[in-house]
């Protein structure tokens, strides 16, 4: 007769795959987010690809924020700045305009952060098309100026990531504008520059090459036409030099050929809609883009 004992050893060595198969383990998705207070950091694969700041930083202005900063190359190095000491209200990769009018006044001043906050009233981070992830960001347009806070409009962004493709990392932004009030318009700076639209701070920018349709571009002091996209790279700069940077932007569907760029500390700016005012039709929604790739070279 077999003793109990002896019946259980034996079973335990007759059948060592069940006592010993380990218990399956959900792979790491490519894409993840880390969530706080003062925004949101995309990270792929456990590294961080950018932070999109959703409140803003003690001691600022009640509208700094709603931007992205930093944001990062694939090997980690940092290609954009935030308040700098020559453009203190520059800030990462922004929409921004310097005139923000109602019934033809100016009311409000984005760029520079005067008479307006911004307030994020949602955030959402999941999956996207074509293996992508998704930043969803809503947030409310407040006119702080007056005697009153005026509430002017809706804002949703969608910021897609997707994996790289040969070494390359491409971002996009996707905006959507609607007015909450009648005569509600948005202008860029009323001279030569015309600056407002979308802009991106890049670090270094004194060591920058500009290039657009395969030509080289000068910068000049106002807005120039190019093509539809523009490139920026760091020749022979340790680090920086490794990366170039396009930058492609849409209003409505319609590619901006309008460039405000800059061989300094400040912006390069896709123009839109330069000095004179596009109107924004109250419930209708403006529809902004723009593109950001980080190439090898």
């Amino acid at each position: 007769m077999i003793r109990p004992a002896l019946l259980v050893l034996t079973l335990l060595i007759a059948t060592p795959a069940l006592a010993q198969t380990p218990a399956p383990q959900t792979p790491k998705p490519l894409f993840d987010a880390q969530i706080t207070t003062d925004g949101v950091t995309v990270l792929e694969t456990g590294k961080p690809a950018f932070f999109f700041r959703t409140r803003a930083a003690a001691g600022t202005e009640a509208g700094r924020l709603d931007y992205l900063h930093p944001l990062y190359a694939p090997d980690g190095t940092v290609l954009t700045e935030d308040g700098a000491a020559s453009y203190p209200q520059q800030r990462g990769a922004f929409w921004a305009w310097p005139r923000i009018l109602v019934d033809g006044k100016p009311v409000a001043d984005s760029w520079n952060l005067k008479g307006i906050a911004f307030t994020v009233r949602d955030t959402h981070f999941g999956p996207g098309p074509g293996g992508s992830a998704e930043l969803v960001l809503k947030s409310d347009w407040l006119l702080t100026g007056g005697t009153e806070v005026v509430y002017a409009a809706d804002e949703v962004t969608t910021v897609r990531i997707y994996p790289l493709k040969k070494g390359a990392r491409r971002i996009e932004f996707d905006t959507t504008i609607i007015s909450r009030l009648d005569g509600l318009s948005l202008a860029g700076n009323d001279d030569e520059r015309g600056f407002g639209g979308f802009a991106l701070r890049l670090t270094n920018a004194s060591a920058l090459a500009f290039a657009s349709d395969g030509r080289p571009v000068k910068p000049g002091f106002g807005s120039l036409q190019a093509g539809t996209s523009m490139g920026f790279a760091w020749p022979g700069q340790p680090g920086l030099g490794s990366w170039g940077v396009g930058l492609a932007c849409k209003v409505d569907g319609r590619p901006l050929r309008y460039w405000l760029l800059r061989r300094e500390a400040s912006v390069q700016n896709c123009v839109f809609p330069g000095r004179a005012p596009a109107v924004l039709s109250k419930g209708r929604a403006l529809h902004l883009q723009a593109t950001i790739v980080i190439t090898p070279r």
